[in-house]
């Protein structure tokens, strides 16, 4: 991977002729943790979406490990990343354990059998979700939650140099939030992955990301480290919300946001 694991210049992008992103650049280097946060309709999805092919962009360029992302094949832009989307509805009726396998088929040929390097991973990525207690159990019967937390898990087990993980921990309760993000600050950091991950939670964002994205109306409004992000006047503005405030966390000092009467 180059110093940049992403590389985004000047991308537009949008749906029926109208554009939802607008000039887009940053970069996303190898070990970092990026969130990106703003209002409903602000693009966060539609970013992805960019960042991955799965919409065509009307103008710019996307980079994955130095490389154009419109000249890598899609098992090439698999291997280098890995995307759990926002929804995803199950295709068939497998087991936990056999949907996260599923993370390890761009590493291999096409029809070869799972090696024992792939069941590794996948055993990994289950305990890592806190899975292995519905490992057997078929995806069809999981709660919206439990589900959410298969999707990380088939991404993890991928393998891919970056994530890009579209609200990973919608409808999770508060423990696996917590953990959910812990999982993505160690494998930044020990295992040198790059991490975008779209986010609602302010807080969360801001407690374990590198720098925080904040998107309106399809630009980039701020783009920094959290304690230069969060300004009390761009967030009251982007999101409409003369209540919110920032203050610290009084345990480690990050920024954070509540609610004033």
């Amino acid at each position: 991977m180059n110093k940049h694991a992403l590389q985004v210049r000047q991308i537009c992008a949008g749906y029926d002729g109208s554009d939802v992103l607008h000039q887009i650049t940053f970069a996303l280097k190898a070990g970092e943790v990026l969130a990106v946060v703003g209002p409903n309709g602000s693009g966060k999805s539609t970013l992805l979406k960019a960042l991955t092919g799965l919409l065509t962009l009307r103008s710019g360029e996307v980079e994955i490990g130095g490389d154009p992302l419109t000249s890598l094949s899609a098992a090439e832009r698999a291997r280098r990343c890995a995307v759990q989307p926002q929804t995803e509805a199950p295709a068939f009726d497998y087991t936990v354990e056999q949907f996260v396998l599923l993370g390890s088929h761009p590493h291999r040929a096409l029809l070869a059998p799972s090696r024992k390097s792939d069941w590794r991973a996948t055993t990994k990525a289950l305990a890592e979700a806190d899975l292995i207690s519905l490992a057997q159990r078929s995806v069809c019967s999981l709660s919206t939650g439990e589900w959410q937390r298969t999707l990380l898990a088939r991404a993890v087990a991928q393998n891919a140099p970056i994530l890009l993980l579209d609200e990973p921990v919608a409808h999770l309760d508060p423990g696996h939030r917590f953990s959910v993000h812990v999982l993505l600050r160690r494998l930044a950091r020990d295992q040198n992955r790059a991490v975008l991950c779209v986010s609602h939670d302010l807080n969360l964002a801001a407690e374990f990301c590198d720098r925080l994205m904040i998107l309106s109306e399809g630009k980039i409004r701020v783009l920094g480290p959290p304690e230069e992000a969060l300004s009390e006047g761009v967030l009251q503005e982007v999101f409409h919300c003369p209540s919110l405030r920032v203050t610290s966390n009084p345990f480690t000092g990050r920024p954070g946001t509540v609610f004033a009467p």
